[in-house]
């Protein structure tokens, strides 16, 4: 009698440990595919959409531009500097101007730049995302 109880306990016992081992594993998980996701996905607060700029920024202010070579000759950003966001990490010295107005082609793009962008000491003034959506279409400027 004893010795059955003693199993049975003892099998009752494993069976919650597996269990409590599993929501761990799908816990960490969890947070792995969250951290993962959070610097491509979700937006960076306090910097807000705004229109491009028609007339040149101050003097410590630059109109950065990191869509593609291609994007940004078809249809140009005056007075940008044109650096597409694969580049930028390697080339982020080029900038000179320790506060940014930003130009990006997606969402993805503008939260990864302005995440590097701020890691080395800039000021993300604003942004607008410019999306192409034809060659006979102008340029259509998003927020959100």
């Amino acid at each position: 009698m004893k010795r059955t109880l003693y199993n049975t306990i003892n099998k009752e016992n494993e069976e919650v440990q597996e269990g409590l081992i599993l929501t761990w594993l799908i816990a960490l998980l969890g947070v792995i595919v969250f951290l993962s996701s959070y610097n491509r996905w979700f937006p960076v607060l306090g910097i807000r959409c705004s229109p491009v700029p028609e007339q040149p920024l101050p003097q410590d202010t630059v109109v950065l531009d990191i869509r593609d070579y291609q994007d940004a000759d078809r249809r140009p950003v005056q007075h940008a500097q044109t650096l597409p966001y694969p580049y930028l990490k390697r080339h982020i010295s080029t900038v000179k101007a320790k506060q940014v107005f930003l130009v990006a082609p997606d969402k993805v793009s503008r939260n990864l730049s302005i995440r590097l962008l701020r890691k080395n000491g800039f000021k993300v003034t604003g942004f607008t995302v410019l999306q192409d959506e034809g060659r006979e279409v102008p340029v259509k400027a998003h927020c959100g």
